[in-house]
């Protein structure tokens, strides 16, 4: 606001006033003056800077307090906004932080009507606050804000003026509420790809007290929430994934007639799809998402594979397995995947240390050669038998089973290996890669 006063000289002719921020450092000032005290400053001029910054606790408010907007704009088409809908999103603005800010402007003149021109520009505004808006961004809740005029100082010179020629100043000084606030998140929203049906059973009984035409209809008790019969989960267009590495595949549900072309989503919503950018979901079992950014592949003229980016950090939780020697913090990984009729330990390429373990893909020793195999023989010439899908751990002298793949044949488990950071699943019949596979409608879902 500071920069759009004027004064007007003495001919007639109006002059803008210069309005800058006056607190430099030394070697900015130095540059001004052009490495010389005898440089003069121009007048009329006006100089704004920050006196103090506190922290206005009468204004503090829920730190973990979120609020979302949801945008939708309209489509743009050759630089020109069309009639349709574009993109959606959804804002999450985080809580703010409250302060309060000291504000002096000083105003530097040769004479004082120059200074009584300037200040009757500025002080018609106070009565006794001013309101301004820092932005015109209406998803800016912090925008709206008033300036209190809380001083003003006239003159800098004393009287008698006597010999000193400093230039005079009149200093005003204001008071404003500010907020500091974190980025918003700002996220895309997608397509409706899964819907969600819960099934119950029965309702709730209706009012006892009902009186036919009076109260409530005995047919309308609510929803009894304890008799869930199931959930359906239905993708739209019914069509299914299949995922192997980066690779992902459309697939109809029933898996007859090969793998789609991806332009069957994508042309149902033209200009949606961003290469690197547009994400799919897929669901596991623990409830959690498996996050991966999509490209079509152009490797492949039929456009049947997408390649994606996984995002490691939506990766489901290793599960903890403690062991004698293993550091706790690695407790979810293993180090090697190896078949133990092949390879190991005493003189077959293997020299573990104190906390290694492997996931063996076959047996060490059974039923029957209860023995055990002489290459995986402990310290003191003990047998070690373990089975197919067992973890293992040597201690420095002894090998332990961690993990006992028959006695989780219900339980779900994930583990990485340290060595290649694939993650893999133990299902309860065999250890497969965490996400790899066939997923059927309802377990995955897009987000153009």
């Amino acid at each position: 606001m500071f920069s759009n006063f004027t004064v007007k000289h003495g001919d007639g002719t109006l002059v803008r006033v210069p309005a800058v921020y006056g607190d430099p450092d030394r070697q900015a000032a130095t540059i001004v003056n052009q490495n010389s005290e005898n440089t003069l400053t121009s007048v009329p001029k006006i100089a704004v800077y920050i006196t103090d910054l506190d922290l206005d606790r009468t204004r503090l408010s829920d730190a973990t307090y979120v609020g979302k907007v949801h945008i939708r704009e309209r489509d743009v088409d050759s630089g020109e906004y069309t009639s349709t809908q574009g993109s959606q999103y959804t804002v999450e603005r985080l809580m703010p932080t409250p302060f309060t800010m000291s504000v002096k402007v000083d105003i530097y003149t040769s004479n004082t009507e120059q200074k009584l021109q300037i200040l009757e520009q500025i002080l018609v505004f106070f009565n006794p606050s001013l309101e301004i808006q820092s932005t015109d961004n209406y998803l800016d809740w912090t925008s709206l804000s008033v300036v209190e005029l809380e001083d003003v100082t006239f003159t800098s010179r004393s009287i008698p003026q006597g010999t000193n020629i400093a230039i005079d100043v009149a200093t005003i000084t204001l008071k404003t509420p500010i907020w500091l606030t974190p980025p918003a998140k700002v996220k895309k929203l997608g397509i409706v790809t899964n819907i969600i049906a819960n099934i119950f059973g029965s309702i709730g009984q209706p009012d006892p007290g009902y009186i036919e035409g009076l109260g409530v209809d005995v047919n309308a008790g609510s929803v009894d929430l304890t008799n869930l019969l199931g959930t359906e989960k239905i993708n739209c267009g019914n069509l299914g994934l299949v995922v192997y590495g980066n690779s992902v595949r459309l697939t109809a549900n029933d898996g007859i007639g090969g793998y789609l072309n991806w332009r069957i989503i994508l042309d149902q919503h033209p200009g949606k799809y961003r290469a690197g950018l547009s994400k799919v979901f897929l669901y596991q079992e623990d409830g959690s998402e498996v996050v991966g950014y999509l490209t079509l592949s152009p490797l492949d003229n039929d456009e049947t594979i997408m390649v994606a980016n996984w995002d490691e950090d939506t990766y489901p939780t290793n599960d903890s397995i403690s062991g004698p020697s293993r550091p706790n913090g690695s407790w979810g990984t293993f180090d090697a995947v190896i078949d133990p009729q092949k390879t190991g330990p005493n003189g077959s390429g293997l020299s573990p240390s104190a906390g290694t373990r492997y996931l063996l893909i076959d047996d060490i020793g059974n039923d029957i050669n209860v023995d055990g195999a002489d290459a995986w023989k402990n310290s003191d010439n003990s047998d070690f038998v373990a089975e197919i899908n067992d973890i293992i751990e040597w201690d420095g002298n002894t090998w332990h089973i961690v993990f006992q793949a028959k006695e989780n044949s219900e339980n779900l488990i994930y583990q990485t290996n340290i060595y290649t950071l694939v993650q893999y699943k133990w299902n309860g019949i065999s250890w497969v890669k965490s996400f790899e596979g066939p997923y059927a409608r309802g377990e995955w879902r897009l987000e153009l």
